[in-house]
């Protein structure tokens, strides 16, 4: 396509009008959006005379901008070669058709004297292996006396959005499926909007915190937010990106209200907590268990120098949190709940930001993808989706001195390992 054309989009209601008109062709009004070098069709000839305006969703500001009343034509053709014409030169720049050739192939175009004509051509009975080659049902031109050439043309498809990938991803299943997310700071924000790219149809958020001026460094939230709560800044967020989840925001303290967030527990199918220190997570860990719903728990530590992603299922075969910190102290590894209680970064002076905000948001990601993977295991049946392990070390930029299972030397390297049995002594996985 020669740079010297305009790029051309077609809104959905746009496609209807052209397809549904019993007319074979009429006139288009576009829309110039200079900022973006590109032409939107604002309106449609449907009948002799009446034009109607194609809607444009408001979520398409781009597309909503601009200056009216650029004339063009749509013509639909008899089936002939006009497309095929049009695959072939747009695989072929700076190569153009006779304007007196054009004529001939599509009739009823204008002449433009000695400007540019834009043209949208419709064939809705393009044969199948036209289509399998890369034509399409519109096609857009560029008319000049001199020639003319293929414009690029894009047109809104009938399904956007997570539906794209039916039959690609289990989005029904996932649609289905739900979690609560503990902590929306940097971690847990970035879970969350992996969680709602994944096709989870329900998310809970937890977190009684307000999104502050520090906050904005690492999170998905911006500087619109600072001010609000994050659980409710997170919700609107999440509505405007990925309008077919649910999202539930509960402004609570998980320690000091856990009688408010165990039927919360008890109704999701799984739990994943991003939040910072030692009682919070050992709050999800017993309630979890005691719910018998699988938990993740992600994190980072050693200031930012490593990630830690653990799983914990309610099962015979794995213990809880405690459990895997009491053998890990058994061997002699650094204390990891207690580095917890080291905040990674409030950009105070006796506290510098250590956590780098992109290795943030890989955990998080990291820990939404052991979740789905999770659910799609346990509750769908999908052994692709095996995870190998329940305990996950993330190198960041590791240092390599720590004792393992910590003592990764290499970013981008991840350890796994299992987790051990439940404990005799364990409150938590075997209560008295």
């Amino acid at each position: 396509m020669s740079p010297r054309n305009p790029y051309i989009v077609m809104p959905r209601d746009a496609v209807t009008k052209i397809a549904s008109s019993n007319l074979s062709g009429g006139a288009l009004v576009l829309r110039r959006v200079p900022a973006d070098d590109m032409y939107v069709v604002q309106a449609v000839e449907t009948g002799k005379d009446i034009r109607l305006p194609a809607d444009v969703p408001r979520e398409y500001a781009a597309l909503r901008s601009g200056d009216p009343h650029h004339a063009a034509q749509w013509i639909r053709v008899a089936p002939n070669d006009a497309h095929l014409h049009h695959l072939f030169l747009s695989r072929r720049p700076d190569i153009s058709i006779g304007f007196k050739d054009f004529r001939e192939l599509v009739p009823g175009v204008a002449d433009p004297g000695n400007n540019l004509g834009v043209v949208v051509t419709h064939d809705p009975d393009l044969p199948p292996e036209l289509v399998e080659a890369g034509a399409s049902e519109f096609a857009g031109w560029a008319v000049r006396r001199d020639g003319v050439e293929p414009l690029a043309i894009e047109i809104e498809p009938e399904v956007v959005g997570l539906a794209q990938l039916a039959g690609k991803w289990p989005i029904e299943q996932l649609a289905a499926n739900s979690i609560m997310v503990v902590g929306c700071g940097s971690i847990g924000s970035a879970a969350a909007e992996a969680l709602a790219g994944y096709g989870v149809g329900r998310v809970e958020l937890v977190d009684p915190d307000r999104f502050l001026w520090h906050n904005m460094l690492r999170h998905t939230l911006g500087a619109e937010s600072v001010g609000r709560y994050k659980v409710t800044a997170m919700k609107d967020h999440l509505a405007q990106h990925w309008p077919q989840q649910t999202v539930v925001a509960h402004r609570r303290d998980l320690v000091a209200e856990a009688h408010y967030i165990r039927p919360i527990v008890d109704r999701v199918d799984l739990v994943l907590c991003a939040a910072d220190g030692i009682a919070p997570r050992r709050v999800v860990s017993h309630l979890s268990r005691r719910a018998q719903k699988a938990a993740i728990l992600a994190c980072v530590l050693d200031n930012g120098s490593i990630g830690e992603v653990i799983r914990l299922r309610p099962t015979p075969r794995f213990g809880c949190l405690l459990c895997l910190r009491q053998q890990l102290a058994d061997q002699g590894a650094m204390d990891a709940e207690a580095d917890q209680e080291l905040d990674y970064g409030t950009g105070r002076v006796h506290q510098p930001m250590t956590a780098v905000p992109p290795d943030l948001r890989y955990v998080g990601t990291f820990a939404a993808k052991v979740a789905i993977a999770t659910l799609l295991e346990s509750l769908h049946g999908d052994h692709t989706q095996q995870v190998p392990g329940e305990h996950a070390i993330i190198g960041l930029r590791p240092t390599g001195d720590l004792a393992a299972p910590f003592d990764l030397s290499q970013a981008g390297d991840v350890r796994w390992s299992s987790i051990p049995r439940p404990r005799a002594s364990c409150p938590t996985c075997s209560p008295g």
